[in-house]
């Protein structure tokens, strides 16, 4: 019989199929467990997606971003259905966050949480990988996964289909166990053999997977886990858990009362930390921390603001305007400059500056300037007053190469981050980074005329040196400060997505912008005109009033 149609893939191989030939069908026959999904003609597919016409094929690979994305919506599947398989189907599993290089999830079960527990989920785990279960897409009617949802229990999904205005709605099946996940699934659970769980507190279990090939151990962040946790009962207390209780809010008219409720959570944070500092007389300066977007500027000015109202004085400086001039700037292997590494900080100069400013000499603090690279002294000489504290803010700031010239007891180090905590749905978290990206594409796009294709072009990099030169810190601080609204996605989705409908098919970023559109949609629009000046969203959307 012939064949009908020609896939060509990205590596030059060439195969032929027949018309109506599945994306499952074509990885059977490639049989490589590191292929975890199929880009056809610029977009990735389900696995039941049947292949039409001639078609150009690249290869998604589990060490791809999409990729991993991929491989873990599998692996939480598999997850969840070995717990269902063993307790019942009365059991409860929470996925709540992305933690130190896992997922942390919570459990509720018939039993006790321990170690024979994680062994049996192993066990089942491993057991329904090698069985290699397809995961099957199905597109089912909305009200009958209203209806689903509703006789399983499961009332925050069921409360999200009644702000959806599809007609039908795609779900998963694994096995005669039926889910739904915003993104695509892996085509079978054989893909799915590397992952590690570790018990780290009652019930609560981290699902560990592979990145870079290989499944890291799990390095104990307790005051990352506490952060989370204290922002969830913070907005569980005022009916925030999921997407749903905030759309909820939203259509009853009641979103500028959680707006401002929730920002008062937030300033009691920053009350707190400043009465901390103030009753403790050893304490000279306070290095404030994070990764990209995580609102370091608004969180330092409105931290020396709150000390002002308890008669402590401060000074903020940024370590951005101690870059080194553009020639001296450390390199990458591409030849391009590498602006996120500590490296690219005139370190000597800065701690000379610190040191002086902390004895109570004059320094004349530079600014860079970023469009020509170098830093420019135009700034008159400024010193500490006796009783006046030190407030520095900075990608690196909490690095103890950054502060080595002040005794341990006179400095506090702050980490910031926005620590997500609302989820669409018990299954379905939204991750911390993925909030951060939102922020930067916004404020590039307000302030500094970038394209979303730009501002994802730079993430990608500068994600990985964050892995390497900025969450390793977050153990070194002394408080971890979340600075995620349990609002913001629904304000920041009115911004981001025309900016990444701007992103055309041809690109390299298509399948991200499509993926952080699928959960966005889940979200109702929030006003901005509601958001206060002095929200820390406001260093993002515009129109702070520390700009």
């Amino acid at each position: 019989m012939k064949k009908e149609v020609q896939l060509v893939f990205d590596d030059s191989r060439i195969l032929d199929i027949y018309k109506g030939t599945t994306v499952r069908e074509v990885l059977r026959e490639i049989n490589d467990d590191e292929i975890v999904a199929l880009k056809i003609n610029g977009s990735v597919v389900s696995a039941d997606y049947e292949i039409m016409e001639d078609s150009y094929v690249n290869y998604i690979m589990l060490n791809d971003r999409t990729g991993g994305k991929i491989y873990l919506n599998g692996l939480k599947y598999v997850y969840i259905k070995a717990i269902k398989d063993l307790y019942g189907s009365k059991s409860e599993v929470y996925v709540k966050h992305a933690l130190d290089k896992g997922l942390y999830t919570e459990i509720k079960i018939n039993k006790k949480v321990d170690a024979s527990v994680i062994t049996e989920i192993k066990k089942k785990m491993k057991e329904i990988c090698n069985r290699n279960f397809p995961i099957k897409e199905l597109s089912v009617t909305r009200n009958d996964a209203y209806d689903y949802f509703k006789s399983i229990g499961e009332e925050e999904k069921m409360i999200n289909y009644t702000f959806m205005t599809n007609d039908s709605v795609t779900m998963y099946e694994l096995d005669d166990e039926y889910n739904y996940f915003y993104y695509i699934m892996p085509a079978s659970t054989g893909t799915l053999k590397r992952f590690d769980l570790t018990l780290i507190s009652d019930n609560g279990i981290l699902l560990s997977y592979p990145i870079n090939n290989i499944v890291p151990k799990y390095t104990p962040t307790t005051k990352v886990l506490e952060a989370f946790k204290d922002c969830e009962k913070k907005l569980e207390n005022i009916g925030i858990k999921y997407v749903a209780d905030l759309n909820t809010l939203i259509t009853e008219g009641k979103i500028s009362d959680l707006i401002q409720t929730n920002e008062i959570i937030y300033d009691r944070n920053m009350n707190d930390i400043a009465s901390k500092i103030a009753k403790d007389k050893n304490i000279k300066a306070v290095f404030i921390s994070g990764p990209s977007s995580s609102g370091k500027t608004t969180t330092s000015k409105k931290l020396a603001m709150y000390l002002k109202s308890m008669g402590v004085d401060s000074m903020v400086i940024s370590t951005d305007d101690y870059f080194v001039n553009r020639e001296d700037s450390p390199r990458k292997e591409d030849g391009s400059y590498e602006f996120e590494i500590i490296d690219a900080l005139d370190i000597k100069l800065f701690n000379s500056h610190l040191k002086k400013l902390i004895s109570g000499d004059e320094v004349v603090i530079p600014t860079y300037n970023f469009i020509l690279g170098e830093k420019q002294y135009k700034n008159k000489p400024v010193k500490l007053n006796k009783n006046q504290i030190l407030i520095v803010e900075g990608l690196h700031a909490v690095n103890e190469r950054l502060n080595q010239v002040i005794p341990r007891k006179n400095k506090l180090k702050l980490y910031i981050s926005p620590f997500t905590t609302i989820s669409l749905d018990r299954h379905n978290h939204i991750s911390t980074t993925d909030v951060r990206l939102l922020r930067r594409m916004v404020r590039d796009y307000q302030h500094r005329g970038y394209s979303a294709e730009d501002t994802l072009t730079n993430w990608m990099g500068m994600r990985k040196s964050e892995e390497t030169y900025v969450y390793p810190y977050q153990r070194q601080a002394d408080i971890i400060v979340n600075t995620s609204l349990g609002y913001e996605i629904g304000v920041l989705r009115a911004y981001a997505e025309p900016l990444l409908f701007s992103i055309s098919k041809e690109s390299q970023y298509y399948e991200e912008a499509i993926r952080i559109l699928k959960f966005l949609k889940s979200f109702l629009n929030i006003p901005s005109i509601y958001v206060p000046n002095v929200s820390v969203l406001r260093e993002f959307i515009g129109d702070s009033y520390f700009e």
